[in-house]
């Protein structure tokens, strides 16, 4: 996937981060997803799907931390000016 070059405003990316934080938050823990949802499949299958599942929720939490990053400087950008 090619990134996309946008930018932000701060009340944007702040929007952002609520509504990721909100999805994390509200996730059902990744084994107790993963066991219901293929539950069909065996326990060797499940295992490498909760390992997927939980890189996708690790590439979310490192977006939302240079997100993070990226507002705090922005603000502090702000205040300083």
């Amino acid at each position: 996937m090619k990134p996309i070059n946008t930018t932000l405003t701060g009340e944007t990316a702040q929007a952002v981060l609520w509504a990721l934080r909100e999805y994390l938050n509200t996730r059902t823990p990744v084994r107790e997803y993963v066991d219901k949802r293929y539950a069909h499949m065996d326990e060797s299958f499940r295992n490498c799907k909760i390992g997927e599942v939980q890189e996708r929720l690790n590439r979310v939490q490192s977006f939302i931390d240079r997100l993070q990053t990226n507002v705090t400087m922005g603000l502090a950008h702000e205040q300083a000016k």
